[in-house]
């Protein structure tokens, strides 16, 4: 019998906490307005969850960039030819991934895709006792406990709270407040923060990125690259603001150069015809 319920008498971290002690195996579906989630359990660990249940395995590995479509491509040509159970063991068999290599990249993957849905805060969830993923979806090849996705889970939700006052969206640019030589001297930071501060806009910057962007770029989560922003934000070296308005300004300067440049050319044609 499915398990039936709305997320705001229940919320996530309630669920998974009922899911480990009951060593339940099955799959969560997640609905709120247009957004949907499931997350697979077996045993009470987590195998795999996403938007969607129907992803591919080597699909996602593209996405996430641990291997190149050509390579997904030669893979399941392989699998097809040789019948090979999944295109993650032929990634394995091929010397392409090693199989610690697809369970951190999954896995760091999956929890990450989780601590975005304790974010949820009303919608609908149904637990289907007993269903499985399909054969080629990007399951962990090692299950994992859910205690510290509920910790940490609980944890960033805190944190949001306090970045979300400085920072509202991953699709804002930060950028330095002035030419950041001077301040920029004394300031003693962590590799992930120097990775970050790299690629932080500069005044008048003609292809600012966003946070969304610089994570991308960087290879770390959306949520460090913002823990790392706000950091900067608090200290005065950086401001986060919308596209729109690095737009506007970025068109209001254009505009004006080129005032000055019709200007400067009408002087010089006056001079020429005296």
């Amino acid at each position: 019998m499915a398990l039936v319920g709305n997320i705001q008498d229940f919320g996530l971290s309630d669920f998974l906490y009922l899911v480990d002690r009951g060593y339940k195996t099955g799959c969560l579906h997640l609905n709120r307005a247009n957004e949907t989630a499931v997350l697979f359990f077996d045993k009470g660990k987590l195998t795999y969850a996403a938007p969607r249940p129907n992803e591919k395995m080597g699909d996602v590995l593209v996405q996430l960039g641990a291997i190149t479509n050509e390579q997904l491509t030669t893979a399941r040509d392989t699998q097809h030819s040789n019948g090979a159970t999944s295109v993650a063991q032929v990634l394995i068999d091929q010397n392409i991934l090693s199989s610690s290599q697809l369970q951190s990249v999954l896995q760091t993957h999956v929890e990450e895709y989780v601590y975005s849905l304790f974010g949820w805060t009303e919608g609908e969830f149904l637990f289907e006792h007993g269903q499985k993923p399909d054969a080629d979806a990007p399951v962990m090849p090692v299950p994992i406990p859910v205690e510290n996705i509920i910790m940490e889970g609980v944890r960033r939700i805190d944190e949001w709270g306090r970045i979300k006052d400085r920072i509202a969206s991953t699709d804002m640019i930060p950028r330095f407040i002035e030419q950041p030589g001077e301040k920029a001297k004394g300031v003693k930071l962590a590799p992930e923060e120097w990775r970050v501060f790299a690629r932080i806009a500069r005044v008048n910057d003609p292809n600012p990125l966003t946070l969304a962007q610089i994570a991308q770029q960087t290879g770390m989560t959306e949520f460090d690259v913002c823990r790392v922003v706000y950091g900067f934000v608090t200290a005065g070296l950086v401001e986060v603001v919308k596209r729109q308005r690095v737009a506007a300004e970025t068109q209001a300067a254009a505009g004006g150069s080129r005032l000055r440049r019709s200007l400067v050319s009408r002087i010089i044609k006056r001079i020429q015809s005296m």
